[in-house]
């Protein structure tokens, strides 16, 4: 957790500087939506980087700074899009968070995970 709270900061920190605002893209899991047993260690540290993530981008929306995550699955299981995740459904999320696209979006923790909640 200290690891994403000194990234979040010292981009917050350069993008303050240059005045021209951006984005803020933080990693952090599906359980940050629902934990599981025998990883509470793991899952506090997600749902601290998602409540790191919502302040984050309500101190800095005025910077015109965006403050998001995203929260991949567990691949290796069965999932109700009946298929695996691959790299480049995370990098296609990631991609969007980085664009124009996503403007309006903030203080977000995105799942991607092929609906593995809802199994």
């Amino acid at each position: 957790m200290r690891g994403v709270f000194l990234c979040y900061k010292e981009a917050a920190k350069i993008m303050i500087k240059q005045g021209t605002g951006g984005k803020i893209i933080g990693a952090c899991s599906t359980v940050r939506h629902k934990s599981r047993a025998m990883i509470s260690s793991y899952s506090t540290t997600k749902w601290s980087v998602r409540g790191l993530t919502r302040a984050a981008a309500m101190e800095w929306a005025p910077y015109n700074i965006t403050v998001n995550a995203y929260c991949p699955g567990v691949i290796s299981t069965p999932i109700p899009l009946n298929r695996i995740g691959y790299s480049d459904d995370v990098a296609n999320l990631v991609s969007f968070l980085a664009s124009k696209n996503s403007d309006y979006i903030t203080g977000q923790s995105i799942l991607d995970n092929g609906g593995i909640d809802y199994s």
